[in-house]
């Protein structure tokens, strides 16, 4: 059920959000007129659910454009997102509602019952819409800096890492956020930086000057990234011209390792590019195999992968360690929960945080951006710093 989630319904997410939320609206608008009959009913709710499942996609597309035809998406998209969540709560609370009051027995109860009910359902919706809508009016911006410690395997040199993913410049993430990220980043002073995709989800007007806000960061041992699914989205090629031209120390790995040396030992970085849509379909990703094979023995291993879908591959192969984000950990998650009750957890087992696999061990990042409507609840943005250590030393420390 999990796959089937994450390869058919996440993979082509808009379409199924803006239908579920055209139904959620309907189903609201159904239940506040009288008399409307089940035929016409059905008919609104189904006119509803097959535009928005074709409207909800094409404005999440132009959301990233400039001037007025992007802000005009970005406010279409958020305003049905809203609705279409109050809508849902409003709904809960009727049924709910419906329930407790079975067996109400006289006519004048359930007439007082009705008009309760009513105002449940609408103080319902009303504090879903005000919780939504300040998620996204006051979601943090604030990028919290997480600690993290790692055990690599014996011999292998102590480092740290500072880890950043998802910015999705473009969809509410700006230049300016970018260059704030890129000093707290290098205030950190870490060893390397890594970036694991979808660093950009915007026009493409935004790539040159979201490439030179990037080619600030610094790091003894180097920074490296790798593509996402929407660099992917926007074109590959296109992302990636844009980083070798105005961000050129940032070593760009495609399917490639790069060895890095350091007092106590080496290190070994390997990437590859996120395929796009359906790949974790089967939980294989061919590149991986190839990039293993490059590999020097004996030496400690890192890997940047967008997705974290591709861990147990890489610890079959023989990864140390693996970065990823692209689930943003959930990006809304019961607060108080840790992350473990959010749509993510739905999607994957590696929705956020720490993961092991035999000696293999897996970060994901909740990232910095938005994908979709620019909303978190429970999961805010982060930058990692992860200690890694030969594995004695990172159990005494």
């Amino acid at each position: 059920m999990q796959a089937w989630l994450r390869d058919v319904v996440f993979e082509r997410f808009q379409a199924f959000a803006g239908a579920g939320l055209g139904v959620c609206i309907g189903f609201a608008l159904v239940g506040a007129l009288d008399g409307i009959g089940p035929w016409r009913a059905a008919g609104a709710i189904g006119a509803l659910a097959a535009s928005q499942a074709l409207a909800f996609p094409v404005a999440a597309r132009t959301s990233g454009a400039a001037g007025p035809a992007g802000s005009a998406a970005r406010l279409y998209r958020d305003l049905v997102f809203v609705l279409g969540l109050a809508a849902l709560a409003a709904i809960g609370a009727a049924g709910l509602h419906a329930l407790v009051q079975v067996g109400a027995a006289s006519a004048a109860g359930a007439t007082g019952a009705g008009a309760t009910g009513a105002a449940w359902v609408a103080a319902a919706g009303l504090a879903s819409a005000g919780v939504l809508l300040s998620g996204h009016a006051l979601r943090p911006r604030r990028v919290r800096v997480s600690q993290q410690r790692v055990a690599f395997p014996e011999g292998a040199p102590a480092l740290r890492i500072a880890h950043v993913s998802d910015l999705h410049l473009g969809n509410g993430t700006g230049v300016v956020r970018v260059e704030r990220l890129v000093r707290q980043t290098n205030a950190l002073g870490a060893d390397l930086v890594a970036l694991t995709g979808d660093l950009f989800d915007g026009p493409a007007e935004l790539l040159a000057p979201g490439a030179r806000a990037l080619a600030g960061l610094r790091a003894p041992l180097g920074v490296f990234a790798v593509l996402g699914n929407h660099d992917v989205g926007l074109g590959a090629e296109r992302v990636a011209r844009a980083l070798a031209e105005h961000a050129p120390d940032i070593a760009l790995l495609r399917g490639e390792g790069r060895r890095v040396d350091l007092a106590g030992g080496a290190l070994w970085i390997g990437g590859v590019d996120d395929p796009g849509r359906d790949w974790t379909r089967g939980g294989h990703l061919p590149a991986l195999a190839a990039l293993a094979a490059r590999r020097p023995p004996g030496v400690a291993s890192l890997l940047l992968v967008h997705r974290p879908d591709a861990f147990p591959e890489a610890a079959e192969l023989g990864f140390d360690l693996v970065l990823s984000g692209h689930y943003h950990g959930g990006q809304v998650a019961l607060p108080g929960s840790g992350g473990r009750l959010g749509p993510a957890t739905l999607l994957t087992p590696f929705a956020r945080g720490v993961h092991r696999r035999g000696d293999a061990t897996l970060f994901v990042s909740r990232g910095i951006g938005y994908a979709g409507p620019r909303f978190r609840l429970g999961s805010p943005p982060e930058l990692a710093v992860l200690a890694c250590a030969p594995a004695p030393e990172a159990a005494a420390s």
